[in-house]
């Protein structure tokens, strides 16, 4: 049905009534520009796909950091995305997530170039915490597949951050800010400058910046708490946050017999760091777990301090012959802190002193055989709170030529180097052979000495590198339709991209609790052929028509076309159309990734018992690439002087979806019947509480987006100084996929963490020295609570979280002789996060909700 839907789209495209081409005036001199979306380098454009853009006031106004808080707040980051998070894997990365379709396939680039992407992120998707804010002049958000002009992971759109070039002077700004939550502190320092000659120009920008951790315990709703629900007895979990049956909590279980208990360890009542509960959770109504409360040790945000730089050069050799570069060296520190090491002590001697059971009883009664097993869930708080300290750097560099050729041709050509390493550190972890010897020469493993011989250090390598090579030529096709020149672009790149990540021995061996995974690397190669078209067809319309062929080492070829057309109505009206197919390439880690094992939050639906259920994951090198097709509608109207509206109706579907079902997920699989195969890698063994959960990655779902977005914006004069006033809103009319792995198809827009809307509007105003900037940015509500229904399908609670509305104000004193003061506020009513349906800020709602709360800054800047 979609491959008719886009047969119909680009006959309507080509049927659009016809436009006159943009014209010059006569004798004006107008710089060739290219934008985002096309690669073809013009004087005029009637744009015929949606580009939301932000200049530098406008990334200013904002008042943030870092180039990706700005990010993060774009109305089409329509679902939230990943930032620096302390208990990650990627704990100093930041991403975006357009339209909600997945980090991995929103394209970022800088200057229309790929970057080597996070090895932390399995090298599918750029840091945004790596490209310094200072450099950026302007970021353009394609909001339209462009796999056909880019390649892969253009499937929800492009992030293009246009670089600042060809500047002269210097300028530059520091700020301190203050939270209002806790004590933390931001502080940054930057500048810009650059020298330029009458052949060319060096443009240099570096700049620093440190934001502290948040920890849980900084918080009153990441805290640890205890309320009883009303039954006057204490459960762990169903009246906790923040505590972990993980402290000391003792197991029994026989496989012959299916007996199980769990019970608190016999010193639990008298340690006062550990508090003994009820496990009700467990569906254990009489057991009891000895509960230790992680929130209040934790970090929740990773602390950061980044030092980025970047170069842009160029220099004219001849008439027509322009040299140019770029580099970028980035380089981020983090620390994340998580509570001390949680760690399974397996075959736990009966004659313990903290085992709580009378063996001897058990196994007289025949509740168990001598195949019995006890577990001890421990925290081992005597070794200390874990420390992760990771240090990411990156470099990039680009040389290249530019220049024009007789008969109205153009070229351009480049060389791209790129490196992106990440070191990580972690202290105090738990050894294993460390606890087997303190037991075996009867050591107290809650002692110093037994503290001592426990500990472990872990440490990871990973890397991504790219080496690429690009090139292509421009020139005049001819007047096709006696309209005007068609503008004809082809070219060819192929890159190498390389991936590793590399634990120390001691975790890949399992030897160390807290810590575990394999060391895994892969590596591609890509060459590709594109063309692209602007085609003139009647005095009011014109065609770009474009196409794509890839072909990988790993996983095969692909072509992806798109096809587009833009048709003035009038000077101030202006339609557009568009359509696409695209891929995304299985990413590098999804290929080869390391196994992993991880505790998953989730609850059995049949029994109802909630709890965290080991689950392993792994990779597949069989996976295929996801195909996509998009499509857009939309137009632009000046209604006014300085005023315009422009909206979009648009639609994204990707087929063979790339995914490795949660534990939640599978468990939903099974309460609907699905018969999971352990041959494909997905499936569960034991039952009960014993149940363990594997999951591998496969080409198994769908995704099919439709949403409109609607972005006015303008300015005018008045006796009392200029005023802007600005909106953009994105609206999602659907959101289809599989309910669950193997389930039905589902419209889950509104669902719980599916708002179907974000906004954001800005209120400007100026008058001689003085300025003021509001932002004001929306989160709609969604459903509180997501459960699926005796037919297999997803269902609603019924009842919605809040909407989440923050203001973001500031006012700019500019003197220019002695610089300029800016101090302002983000989230200035301070304004928490929104809860889950328990009253908590739960780990899935971190990728839609801020925790910081206000920030209170002060900066100053002073250009010469």
């Amino acid at each position: 049905m979609k491959k008719n839907l886009l047969s119909v789209a680009v006959a309507a495209t080509i049927m659009v009534p016809a436009l006159p081409a943009f014209a010059q005036e006569e004798g004006a001199m107008v710089e060739e520009v290219v934008v985002t979306g096309s690669r073809i380098k013009r004087t005029n454009f009637d744009e015929a796909a949606q580009v939301v853009s932000m200049d530098r006031a406008d990334i200013d106004a904002l008042g943030n950091l870092m180039i990706a808080d700005t990010l993060r707040n774009t109305p089409l980051n329509s679902l939230g995305s990943f930032n620096e998070r302390s208990g990650s894997s990627a704990q100093s990365n930041a991403t975006v997530d357009l339209r909600g379709l997945g980090s991995q396939r929103s394209l970022v680039m800088i200057n229309g170039r790929r970057m080597p992407g996070s090895p932390n992120l399995g090298a599918a998707s750029i840091n945004l915490n790596m490209i310094p804010m200072a450099a950026v002049e302007r970021i353009d958000i394609l909001a339209d597949g462009a796999s056909a002009v880019y390649g892969s992971d253009a499937v929800a759109g492009v992030v293009n951050l246009m670089m600042r070039e060809n500047f002269e002077g210097i300028e530059f700004t520091t700020r301190r800010g203050e939270r209002a939550n806790d004590d933390g502190i931001e502080e940054s320092f930057s500048f810009v400058t650059g020298v330029s000659s009458d052949r060319g120009n060096i443009t240099f920008a570096a700049e620093y910046n440190h934001r502290d951790p948040i920890f849980d315990g900084d918080r009153d709703y990441t805290s640890a708490w205890i309320r009883d629900n009303g039954d006057g007895r204490l459960d762990a979990y169903l009246d906790t946050d923040g505590y972990s049956y993980y402290g000391k909590t003792i197991e029994i279980y026989d496989p012959n017999t299916d007996y199980y208990r769990l019970q608190a360890a016999t010193s639990c009542a008298g340690d006062s760091t550990f508090t003994e509960m009820g496990a009700a959770a467990f569906g254990e109504p009489d057991g009891t777990l000895c509960t230790y409360p992680y929130a209040n040790i934790s970090a929740n945000k990773a602390e950061l301090s980044r030092i980025n730089t970047f170069l842009s050069a160029n220099y004219e050799i001849s008439e027509n012959v322009e040299f140019f570069a770029n580099a970028l060296f980035s380089k981020v520190d983090s620390f994340g802190r998580y509570a001390p090491p949680a760690a399974a002590w397996s075959d736990m001697p009966a004659d313990y002193a903290d085992v709580p059971f009378d063996v001897d009883a058990l196994l007289a009664d025949g509740s168990i055989t001598e195949d019995y097993e006890i577990t001890g869930y421990y925290r081992w708080t005597n070794i200390g709170p874990r420390d992760n300290n990771v240090s990411d750097s990156q470099y990039d560099f680009t040389i290249g030529f530019r220049g024009d050729l007789p008969n109205g041709m153009s070229y351009e050509t480049y060389a791209q180097k790129g490196r992106y390493e990440v070191k990580e550190f972690g202290s105090y972890y738990l050894s294993y052979p460390g606890l087997d010897y303190v037991l075996n020469e009867g050591i107290d493993p809650f002692s110093p000495e037994g503290a001592a011989a426990m500990r472990a250090l872990t440490s990871q390598n990973n890397f991504t590198s790219q080496t690429k090579v690009y090139g292509h030529l421009q020139f005049d096709g001819g007047d096709w339709f006696g309209a005007g020149e068609t503008i004809v672009l082809t070219g060819a790149e192929a890159y190498s991209v390389a991936y590793a990540n590399q634990y120390d021995n001691a975790s890949e061996a399992g030897l160390v609790g807290g810590s575990s995974g394999n060391s895994a690397a892969g590596d591609r190669d890509v060459a590709a052929l594109f063309a692209e078209a602007i085609i003139p067809v009647m005095d009011q319309m014109e065609v770009n028509a474009a196409v794509r062929y890839d072909n990988y080492s790993d996983f095969g070829s692909n072509v992806a076309p798109s096809l587009s057309a833009s048709y003035r109505l009038s000077d101030d009206l202006t339609l557009r159309a568009r359509a696409g197919v695209g891929f995304r390439a299985p990413a590098l880690d999804e290929l080869y990734g390391p196994s992993a094992f991880s505790a998953e939050d989730a609850t059995d639906p049949a029994t109802g018992l909630s709890r965290q259920w080991d689950t392993y994951y792994s990779t597949s090198e069989d996976l295929e690439a996801e195909t996509s097709t998009s499509m857009s509608f939309g137009g632009n109207w000046q209604f006014a002087d300085s005023w315009s509206l422009d909206a979009t109706l648009w639609n994204v579907e990707v087929e063979d979806v790339i995914i490795q079902p949660s534990a939640q997920s599978i468990f939903y699989a099974l309460a609907s019947g699905v018969n999971l195969d352990p041959a494909s890698g997905i499936y569960t063994t034991g039952t009960g509480a014993q149940r363990e959960f594997f999951s591998q990655t496969t080409n198994a779902g769908v995704l099919d987006v439709t949403g409109v977005d609607v972005k006015v914006d303008g300015s005018f004069d008045t006796n009392f100084g200029l005023i802007s006033m600005g909106g953009f809103v994105s609206h999602q009319l659907s959101y289809e996929t599989d309910a669950y792995y193997q389930g039905p198809v589902q419209d889950i827009s509104t669902f719980n963490l599916y708002p179907s809307l974000r906004g954001q509007f800005s209120l400007g105003w100026s008058m001689g020295m003085h300025a003021v900037d509001l932002t004001v940015d929306y989160i709609a509500a969604h459903d509180e609570f997501t459960s699926v229904t005796d037919a297999g399908t997803l269902e609603k609670s019924g009842a919605d979280l809040d909407s989440w509305t923050t203001m973001n104000l500031s006012y700019r004193l500019d003197t220019e002789a002695y610089g300029a003061i800016k101090v302002g506020a983000r989230n200035l009513t301070n304004e928490d996060p929104v809860m889950d349906k328990d009253g908590k800020y739960a780990r899935d709602h971190y990728d839609l909700y801020d925790a910081t709360g206000r920030m209170v800054y002060a900066e100053y800047s002073m250009s010469f």
